[in-house]
């Protein structure tokens, strides 16, 4: 984007629509677990970059039929210039000036289209779309909006898979610059598709708030999970200290379970807290476990690969693993292989039974360590149906 436009305010209609179709989705008697798994559109299976193979990369011939490779980004998120402060990043052809033009943008992943229309100068035609985001087991709303577009290829309401065509690359009304995609992913979903925030006096500061570096999101996100695509899934509410399997969408079972000793969501090793997040089904066991805990097992040990990407994130955040550790933990998370398990996040997460009966009564079963813990005749007759790979969702 290079220039400023004025504040296009309808945060309150947003708001009201998007509680409507939320409750039309999910119906005010349904389950926790039914209100986890349903949403009111595909959420997102993984981000790819608007233009090019979506890696950020590829060829493109021009219209006069020259052929070049590659795409850059001229401008960035946080870039200062004589029109303020920009809010995402301007992609360009490597050919350079208006080589790019008609070029197709996509989708970077799958979600609602809330905005299609043009509007003044300098944003021309601008395409606006709504992902559902599952960092762990929190869902999230970003929006994507590419601006100068060419052309729209969608209509407000649509539905659209990522990497679908939406529309192709232009200029600004007034063709005051070459040929680019303005591209940028929305935090805040109150602001309208014109808000240009330097022209509010917003700082660098409030604008990263609200605002996502586009080509980090992306490639932070590459790959998400998407609970409606899986045969079985596993789903776990801590609140009801309740478990339940679906297969083919059918629940299969339902039982009562325990958690750890503490209440909360698990951040460091030895805190006595069960996590909440999306996770995968590593190992299984069944038998005399040895050791000071072996006859807290139960007889049966099913394995999680906690720690996961969105517990790596709070971790490289707060200053409990460092980079390094964190990409290692996405990396095995997103191939449901067991997870580096000595960090200070902790480990050693799954289900398993206990050394004698137990009983949750009204304030719930806090046992174990961290895992959560399953009446012995539930987890013996469970164990041989649960696969290696299976999802797990704790919320």
């Amino acid at each position: 984007m290079r220039a400023g436009a004025p504040l296009v305010v309808r945060a309150a209609l947003a708001a009201a629509l998007a509680a409507a179709v939320l409750a039309a989705a999910c119906p005010a008697d349904a389950s926790p677990f039914d209100r986890w798994l349903r949403n009111p559109y595909p959420v997102a299976a993984g981000f790819s970059f608007p233009v090019g193979d979506g890696e950020g990369g590829g060829g493109y011939t021009d219209p006069a039929g020259h052929r070049y490779e590659g795409w850059y980004v001229a401008t960035h998120l946080g870039d200062e210039y004589a029109l303020g402060i920009h809010t995402g990043e301007d992609w360009n052809g490597r050919g350079g000036g208006d080589t790019d033009f008609g070029q197709p943008v996509m989708a970077v992943a799958t979600g609602k289209v809330v905005v299609a229309r043009r509007f003044p100068n300098p944003w021309g035609q601008v395409v606006m779309i709504e992902h559902i985001v599952l960092d762990g087991h929190d869902k999230r709303r970003v929006r994507s909006q590419y601006a100068h577009l060419s052309r729209i290829d969608v209509r407000e309401g649509q539905i659209v898979r990522g990497r679908d065509v939406i529309g192709a690359i232009g200029k600004d009304p007034d063709g005051a610059y070459p040929a680019h995609l303005h591209l940028e992913l929305r935090s805040d979903l109150t602001l309208g598709p014109t808000y240009w925030p330097s022209d509010h006096g917003r700082d660098a500061a409030w604008i990263r708030q609200r605002y996502l570096d586009p080509s980090a999101f992306i490639r932070a996100h590459r790959k998400l999970p998407d609970p409606a695509a899986e045969p079985r899934i596993v789903m776990v509410d801590q609140a009801r200290f309740r478990m339940q399997v679906r297969e083919g969408g059918r629940v299969a079972r339902e039982v009562e379970i325990g958690l750890g000793q503490a209440s909360g969501q698990k951040r460091r090793e030895g805190d006595l807290r069960t996590p909440k997040g999306i996770y995968f089904v590593v190992d299984k066991q069944k038998g005399n476990f040895g050791g000071e805990w072996g006859e807290y097992y139960g007889g049966y040990w099913i394995k999680l690969n906690y720690p996961g990407p969105a517990d790596a994130a709070w971790g490289l955040a707060n200053g409990v693993v460092d980079a390094a550790a964190a990409d290692a933990i996405a990396a095995a998370w997103g191939e449901r292989k067991l997870t580096p398990q000595n960090t200070g996040l902790g480990s050693g997460i799954g289900f398993h039974g206990w050394a004698s009966e137990w009983t949750g009564g009204r304030a719930g079963a806090h046992l174990s360590f961290g895992c959560v813990v399953m009446h012995n005749r539930d987890i013996a007759s469970w164990f041989d149906d649960v696969p290696l790979g299976t999802m797990v969702v704790i919320f």
